[in-house]
């Protein structure tokens, strides 16, 4: 988690005010909400729970370039595939426009150790993470 609790509220109210698009499935998720359409998806594919992960801008530190970031995304994509799961490419989009989009990845198929491992691997503050039938929470990876 963050050091200070300034720092914590800023990052919070940051990824509460973004919206996670996967556009090969229509859907829009925001932390808090629940989508009927995503537990339908869970729900035919006989799965329980999920993940929304970037690699980008480790830390919540917007220094890298475009191209860093998208070398960071491709080793997420890449990781993904050889650990066999099921995911649909997004990006995560803040409301006021002043971050810039992060290319990211909806994954099915996983549990809460596993998307706060996930997040750490790729030095993330947070994942969104969520089951079947509930809302999208904030898990804090560090």
């Amino acid at each position: 988690m963050p050091d200070s609790d300034s720092r914590l509220a800023a990052l919070n109210a940051a990824y509460m005010a973004t919206r996670y698009v996967i556009p090969a499935l229509g859907l829009t998720l925001r932390v808090g909400q629940t989508s009927p359409e995503l537990d339908a998806l869970l729900r035919q594919r006989h799965m329980q729970g999920w993940m929304f992960i970037s690699a980008c801008n480790p830390g919540s530190q917007a220094v890298l370039c475009q191209h860093e970031n998208l070398a960071r995304h491709q080793n997420l994509l890449d990781a993904l595939k050889a650990a066999q799961f099921t995911f649909f490419e997004g990006y995560g989009e803040g409301d006021d426009g002043l971050w810039p989009a992060e290319p990211s990845a909806l994954v099915l198929g996983v549990d809460e150790s596993a998307a706060r491992m996930w997040g750490q691997r790729f030095e993330q503050n947070a994942v969104l993470f969520g089951v079947q039938g509930g809302a999208v929470q904030l898990l804090w990876c560090r």
